[in-house]
């Protein structure tokens, strides 16, 4: 066989090898891959993010990351709309903190992270931080009141889950 033939042969024989060496997380999704940081709270990660059509199928981290994003903001929203009908029937100091300043700070952090993300990774994962500061003020507010709530302990634990899991998606993007 002469050298010219060998140098078309070897990128070939090359990408053969390439596509079939394994690829260590083929077997896990993005989204699995980032529940799976949070630790104790995978399970309920992957509960929340599984329901979403578009997250199982983010083919990188930022579309992943994005989708994650807008569902905080969903969700961060509808536990907002929550609290403040709850303020109707109880219009305790500890509620109105949560349903106007506390859930004020989140979503908007959130929807800085949105528009931060396609310019500045470093912003945007800040702003997916600190909007995980609401539901951890308003927990606090709640406690520190002595209300029993089920309600808001579950809206505090899935939209501070939702940040938490933003932050750790844009830790991927590059």
């Amino acid at each position: 066989m002469n050298s010219s033939k060998v140098s078309y042969l070897l990128p070939i024989l090359f990408m053969i090898l390439i596509s079939h060496s394994p690829t260590p997380a083929s077997s896990q999704s993005l989204y699995e891959s980032v529940c799976k940081e949070t630790g104790q709270d995978a399970g309920l990660c992957l509960q929340l993010l599984k329901a979403n059509p578009q997250i199982p199928s983010a083919k990188n981290y930022r579309d992943l990351t994005k989708f994650i994003l807008d569902l905080g903001i969903t969700k961060g929203t509808q536990g907002q709309n929550v609290l403040l009908n709850l303020l109707k029937t109880n219009p305790s100091p500890a509620i109105r903190q949560c349903a106007t300043f506390d859930y004020d700070g989140t979503i908007g952090s959130l929807k800085s992270a949105i528009r931060e993300l396609p310019v500045d990774l470093q912003t945007a994962q800040y702003d997916a931080r600190v909007a995980g500061d609401g539901p951890t003020n308003c927990a606090t507010a709640i406690t520190a009141a002595k209300i029993n709530n089920p309600t808001i302990v579950d809206i505090n634990k899935m939209t501070s889950l939702l940040c938490k899991v933003a932050f750790l998606a844009i830790e991927h993007v590059s």
